[in-house]
């Protein structure tokens, strides 16, 4: 099943087109249509293909099925001094989110700490994206979000929680450090990916429905479910990020009976020069970022890398054509062709 994967090199500007006139055709406004697009090719240009343009499939079955709205627009429903609830109406969960950048940003420089929950929001995409928007602004931020049930709990078998990423963005003088991961042992989109190109997949990351352990993505398309990483602390992350992420947007956590479907988005946002000189937070962590590059190392040959470093190394590679799977291309064309 584990055949190599055979992938082919598409300019950016022609999967930018691919993507945001498959987007039109279900009804998107063309200006969200781009920013959605624009997400998608990120993350494939980051090296992250279960968040990249894969998802046009499983998005355009949500506007069939009613799920999104693509016409929507985001909107703040309530706000009180720092904290603000904004509702994405449905619609597309990177117009909402990045909406809530919007917002985050105007108020935080007066207030020095900003929180946000997004509610009624299908996928929203990479957290990474977000978070390193912010940090490129030099503002620290941490964003969480639950999901539909796919995990089991730790020694469980059943679909409880979402794969429930977490991200943090943290502004340097040079690159931001961007820490994006699912509490999950994989996205649920690297399993998507896999089953695409007839891969197996490791160990630890997927029971059947009968609770044994599988390497192929399909045990868990056929009722089997996602493992948290780390065995129980994974667990207890996962059902932090479940009940507050759940919680806190008033989307319910996916452990509810009132749980419907989508994202329930946490985003804290803090500009560092609040509450310590610019200088001095840049200089502390500065120093940290050198200290844990020229730390020895195991192996001579394998660099100790800080987190988003490896994206960035992807999207230098990315360019100026960005790699993806023939099949998942494939896939992506005839989409564009059947609407």
């Amino acid at each position: 099943m584990s055949d190599p994967v055979e992938n082919i090199q598409v300019e950016r500007s022609k999967m930018m087109d691919c993507a945001s006139s498959i987007l039109i055709k279900v009804g998107t406004p063309k200006a969200h249509a781009i920013s959605v697009a624009d997400s998608l090719v990120q993350a494939q240009e980051a090296g992250h293909a279960s968040h990249g343009v894969i998802r046009l499939i499983e998005y355009t079955n949500f506007v069939k099925q009613g799920t999104v709205i693509p016409k929507s627009e985001p909107e703040i429903v309530s706000e009180r001094g720092a904290s603000v609830v904004i509702d994405g109406k449905w619609g597309w969960g990177q117009i909402a989110c990045k909406f809530a950048l919007q917002v985050a940003q105007e108020k935080v420089k007066e207030l020095g700490t900003v929180s946000l929950t997004v509610r009624s929001v299908n996928h929203i995409g990479r957290l990474g994206e977000y978070v390193e928007r912010l940090a490129e602004s030099n503002l620290v931020s941490l964003m969480w979000c639950n999901s539909d049930p796919s995990v089991a709990a730790y020694a469980g078998r059943e679909r409880l929680f979402g794969t429930n990423p977490f991200a943090a963005g943290i502004p340097t003088p040079s690159k931001p450090i961007v820490i994006d991961f699912a509490t999950a042992a994989s996205a649920e989109g690297k399993l998507r990916v896999a089953r695409a190109n007839k891969q197996s997949i490791g160990p630890g990351i997927v029971i059947d429905k009968d609770g044994n352990e599988s390497l192929d993505p399909q045990a868990f398309y056929d009722g089997g479910a996602l493992l948290p990483f780390g065995g129980h602390k994974g667990y207890c992350l996962s059902l932090m990020i479940e009940l507050l992420g759940g919680g806190l947007s008033g989307g319910h956590p996916s452990t509810s009976s009132r749980y419907l479907r989508g994202n329930g988005t946490v985003l804290i946002v803090m500009d560092p020069e609040f509450f310590v000189p610019r200088d001095s937070f840049f200089q502390d962590i500065s120093e940290s970022k050198n200290r844990i590059a020229n730390t020895a190392r195991v192996k001579p040959d394998q660099p100790v890398l800080l987190p988003g470093e490896i994206e960035n190394l992807q999207r230098q590679k990315n360019q100026p054509v960005i790699a993806i799977s023939s099949a998942i291309w494939k896939s992506i064309l005839e989409l564009e062709k059947s609407l």
